[in-house]
């Protein structure tokens, strides 16, 4: 059996408590602590009312990606997800392969549709670039402009450069809430991604689509909020500030109302902390993180440590070596 993975989720890789200047170097030491990667979102417009600072900081995921990986020399970095509606397939190929190249191949490419109709409309993008049809053909594209030789683009026939050091091409990660398309990533090559928001009755038909097609449980990044402590009871008293805090924000946004993700049951504080959680002592998240393996077969804990901004800084820090130095070892 291959090695269990960690990796970290949010919009900054969960290390989005910290103010900018100090991103980089907390990034070191997820490194120096032995995560797998770090998974970077794309989101916009998430500052608090009237742009304050009370909200996930969101910064330019490629950006942050060519940083962190400049920093960085085993690290991985992926994105949770990048939105191929926000971007030409060619344009998006073209970066994705820049930022293989100087990693020395670090890259995965997660990718959605980006059919938010907010994002959309702010951007001044048709509501059809969202469709599942136009992200087939952008992601065919997209591999098309990856391989040796020209390309035929309408009259035109282009070098797509630089071509990606990992062939024949970095590792696509399709996120997505619904059967049909995880079926479809599994048909086409490409594994899913499952973000922590979703509750775990929404992640099985899911999972089950994709295996069904071929898709190995083992390769998808399985996200859920993660805070480690000292035992279970400093674990609740030092986190549920946190808790509050971020099911008021997830509640005020509406997450409820969008489609079969998680339901208006599960964002009351006592049933989050319960269900959407994994929160304890080493012991007590070494346990609920294997029963998920046992349930679900993954084999690869996405860790949205951060709580969408709202955990301290110091206790993100605890959190995050206490996940890799006492739990992680109990999961081999």
């Amino acid at each position: 059996m291959q090695e269990f993975k960690i990796g970290l989720s949010g919009c900054s890789g969960a290390l989005e408590s910290i103010a900018s200047a100090a991103l980089l170097d907390l990034a070191e030491l997820t490194e120096e602590l032995g995560y797998d990667a770090l998974w970077l979102n794309e989101e916009h417009f998430q500052g608090g009312e009237g742009g304050g600072a009370d909200g996930r900081r969101c910064l330019s995921p490629l950006i942050l990606a060519s940083a962190i990986l400049a920093r960085t020399s085993r690290l991985r970095v992926g994105f949770s997800v990048l939105l191929l509606a926000m971007y030409h397939p060619l344009r998006l190929a073209e970066e994705i392969a820049s930022l293989d190249v100087l990693s020395n191949g670090r890259v995965d490419l997660g990718i959605s549709r980006g059919a938010n109709p907010r994002y959309l409309s702010v951007f001044g993008i048709d509501d059809g670039a969202g469709s599942q049809e136009s992200f087939a053909s952008g992601m065919g594209l997209m591999q098309r402009a990856w391989l040796r030789g020209p390309l035929r683009v309408g009259s035109e026939s282009v070098s797509i450069e630089p071509k990606p050091i990992q062939q024949p091409h970095p590792p696509v990660f399709v996120g997505t809430y619904t059967s049909g398309t995880a079926a479809w990533a599994a048909r086409n090559g490409h594994r899913i991604i499952c973000h922590g928001i979703n509750n775990l009755e929404a992640i099985r038909p899911v999972l089950q689509a994709y295996a069904t097609e071929g898709g190995n449980l083992a390769e998808v990044p399985f996200g859920r909020f993660v805070y480690v402590s000292e035992s279970d009871e400093q674990a609740r008293e030092e986190l549920w500030e946190t808790v509050l805090k971020l099911t008021d924000r997830l509640k005020t946004i509406g997450i409820s109302r969008r489609g079969n993700i998680i339901s208006d049951d599960d964002l009351e504080p006592e049933a989050f902390y319960n269900r959407m959680v994994i929160a304890g002592s080493p012991k007590t998240c070494a346990q609920r993180i294997l029963e998920l393996r046992q349930e679900f077969g993954i084999g690869y804990l996405n860790a949205l440590a951060a709580f969408f901004g709202f955990l301290p800084l110091d206790a993100l820090k605890r959190s995050l070596t206490l996940l890799a130095k006492e739990v992680r070892p109990l999961l081999r």
